[in-house]
């Protein structure tokens, strides 16, 4: 069975270089963005540290040398940093 990097809240697996970053915490299964954590009910507990940051095509731009990419950068936790919380307040 081969590993599995994918967005925890996509579900949509990751791709090219960001592949190659994840393999290299040493982590499989799920990742989450911070926002995307929140979204789902969860937290990024104080302190802790992003596993990796992985790279996004937002669009091109036309300049003076043509048709230029412009990539970002976003941290990203492993599902297992994140804290969510039943309704009695605690854990999960």
């Amino acid at each position: 069975m081969s590993e599995r990097f994918y967005n925890a809240f996509t579900e949509i697996d990751y791709e090219g270089i960001n592949v190659e970053t994840l393999q290299k915490t040493g982590l499989t299964g799920g990742f989450l963005t911070f926002n995307q954590a929140r979204t789902m009910g969860g937290f990024v507990p104080k302190g802790t540290k992003s596993v990796a940051r992985l790279t996004r095509l937002v669009g091109e731009r036309l300049s003076e040398k043509g048709l230029t990419e412009e990539w970002v950068k976003y941290p990203v936790f492993h599902i297992s940093q994140i804290s969510f919380e039943n309704n009695e307040g605690t854990q999960q």
